[in-house]
């Protein structure tokens, strides 16, 4: 009796312990509320680029723990009649990062005319807690 009792107790701490850790990295981590996507396009006024993007999330707007990752898609269409290169993807909302390592294509991206490409971009969200929008900027050029 005296084992089961014991064995009964160490059980019990095991889950205490378990769910104490689970709580201080789940619970008490920072939030990230991202309410939209603002995406800023530089580019000359001579390129006829198309530049679409959405999150690859259920909304543009929803909840991520600090420290973590999203994924955005950016839809590039050239329309014009020359080349265009998508030269930079970057953001200038404070704590949010968007290394180039993070990319699905390495830039500079040509585009030629009448085509399209998809470029996956990684976002590295900040490690305290954000509620807002992320702006995402896209500097695109005739040249390389």
């Amino acid at each position: 009796m005296n084992k089961d009792i014991f064995t009964f107790a160490a059980v019990v701490a095991i889950l205490l312990i378990i769910s104490g850790v689970i709580y201080q990295n789940y619970v008490t981590t920072p939030e990230i509320y991202v309410k939209g996507i603002n995406l800023i396009v530089n580019q000359p006024r001579s390129t006829d680029a198309l530049i679409v993007g959405h999150v690859l999330q259920p909304s543009s707007t929803f909840a991520i723990k600090a420290n973590s990752f999203f994924d955005y898609e950016l839809n590039i269409t050239n329309n014009g009649k020359a080349p265009i290169y998508v030269q930079s993807v970057t953001t200038n909302t404070t704590g949010f990062a968007i290394p180039t390592t993070y990319l699905s294509q390495s830039l500079p991206l040509e585009v030629s005319p009448g085509q399209s490409k998809t470029l996956y971009v990684t976002v590295e969200t900040p490690a305290t807690s954000y509620s807002g929008p992320v702006n995402i900027i896209v500097n695109v050029t005739a040249s390389s």
